[in-house]
């Protein structure tokens, strides 16, 4: 698992533009084309196992992060809570580093 900074850095990278989810919801969405899937660990259960569905349909690795939403949402900036994110505009080598 990658530590908090490498987390950061990799999360500011995706929202550079702009093509990343946020979400739980908007995820599920976006996961078609995205090249990974960061789950937090305070997700509804319904809602993940959806996720975790629709990721493996598309062949998307999927994440667990040990940060709760909270924790995430400060991370990535937003006022409210993110429980998942989809991430487009990422290098491989940043999704196997998340993968660790």
């Amino acid at each position: 698992m990658a530590d908090t900074a490498q987390l950061q850095k990799v999360l500011k990278d995706a929202l550079k533009g702009g093509k990343s989810a946020v979400g739980a919801k908007e995820s599920i969405a976006g996961v078609k084309g995205s090249k990974g899937v960061l789950i937090t660990r305070s997700i509804p259960p319904a809602l993940g196992s959806k996720l975790r569905d629709e990721a493996n349909k598309h062949n998307v690795p999927v994440v667990e992060l040990q940060q709760s939403s909270a924790e995430l949402a400060r991370l990535v900036g937003r006022p409210y809570k993110v429980s998942a994110m989809a991430l487009r505009n990422v290098s491989d080598s940043d999704v196997r580093l998340l993968m660790r």
